[in-house]
C-alpha cells in the first residue's frame, strides 16, 4: 500500500453518494458493536458467567474506575455512553490492523502505477469522523450539564463570570471541539503515514513492529479522547475534578 492508500478512497457509490473506505469501516464497527450488544443482552448470566462476559464486565468496570479517578465518583448515567465511546474508537482504530482484514481490497491504476486500496481503513484517519465524534462529545457535555443543573443554569454558564464573556466562552467551546478532533485525527493519520512510508522502504521488517505500535497508539487515543470527554462532562456538571 502506498501513501495514497492512507487517505479515504471511494469503494462504491449509492446514487451520487460516494461510500469511502472510512465510511464502510465505520458501518462494520457499528454493526459489530450492535450485534455484540444484542448477544450480550440475550446471553447475560448472573451465575457462572462465561469468559466473554467477564471480559465485557472488566471493560465496564475499567470505565467506572476511570470516571471515579477523574471526577472523584462514578457517574452511573454516563457509564454506558462512555463505554460505548471508548469501545467504538478503539475498535475503529484496530479493525484494519487485524490479520487478513488489511488484505481485503482491490488493485487500482493511479496513473501508470498499480496500488492496492484496502476496503477497510481506520475511520479516525478521516477528519470528518473525528469532527463527528467531537460533536457527540460536546453535545453530551451539555446534555449531562442540563440534566444536572437544569437548562437555564446550563445556558447561563456561557455568561460566566460576566455577560460580556459570552463570545469568549463560545470560542472556548469551539476550541474544545476542534482540538479534540484534530488531536485524534493528527495522531492516527501521522501513524498511518509513517507505517506506509516504512512499509515502502523496508517491507520485510516494518509490518509487525509498526502494527504493534499502531495498535497501542490506537487504544491510547481512544483512552485520551474518553478521559477528555469525562473531564468536560464533570466541568459541565460542576463536579470537582
Amino acid at each position: 500500500m502506498g501513501i495514497d492508500g492512507v487517505f479515504p478512497q471511494t469503494v462504491f457509490r449509492i446514487g451520487s453518494v460516494a461510500i469511502t473506505t472510512t465510511v464502510l469501516t465505520t458501518w462494520v464497527v457499528v454493526a459489530v458493536l450492535s450485534l455484540l450488544a444484542l448477544v450480550v443482552h440475550r446471553r447475560f448470566r448472573v451465575w457462572e458467567p462465561d469468559t466473554w462476559q467477564l471480559t465485557i464486565e472488566y471493560v465496564v468496570e475499567y470505565v467506572e474506575n476511570l470516571i471515579a479517578d477523574t471526577v472523584g465518583r462514578v457517574l452511573p448515567e454516563a457509564v454506558s455512553y462512555l463505554t460505548t465511546m471508548i469501545c467504538f474508537i478503539a475498535m475503529a482504530n484496530l479493525l484494519s490492523m487485524l490479520p487478513g482484514v488489511g488484505s481485503i481490497g482491490q488493485w487500482r491504476l493511479q496513473g501508470e502505477i498499480r496500488v492496492f486500496i484496502p476496503f477497510f481503513q481506520t475511520p479516525t484517519s478521516n477528519l470528518n469522523t473525528t469532527l463527528a465524534l467531537s460533536l457527540v462529545s460536546l453535545g453530551s457535555t451539555h446534555y449531562y450539564g442540563f440534566r444536572q443543573r437544569g437548562l437555564k443554569a446550563q445556558l447561563m454558564s456561557l455568561l460566566e463570570p460576566v455577560a460580556f464573556m459570552l463570545p469568549l466562552n463560545i470560542i472556548g467551546q469551539l476550541s474544545r471541539l476542534f482540538s479534540m478532533a484534530l488531536r485524534l485525527f493528527g495522531n492516527v493519520i501521522a501513524g498511518e503515514i509513517i507505517s506506509a512510508t516504512m512499509f515502502m522502504l523496508v517491507p520485510a521488517l516494518a509490518p509487525l513492529p509498526l502494527t504493534l505500535l499502531s495498535m497501542i497508539t490506537g487504544v491510547l487515543q481512544a483512552l485520551v479522547f474518553t478521559v477528555l470527554t469525562i473531564a468536560f462532562i464533570a466541568d459541565a456538571m460542576q463536579l470537582d475534578t
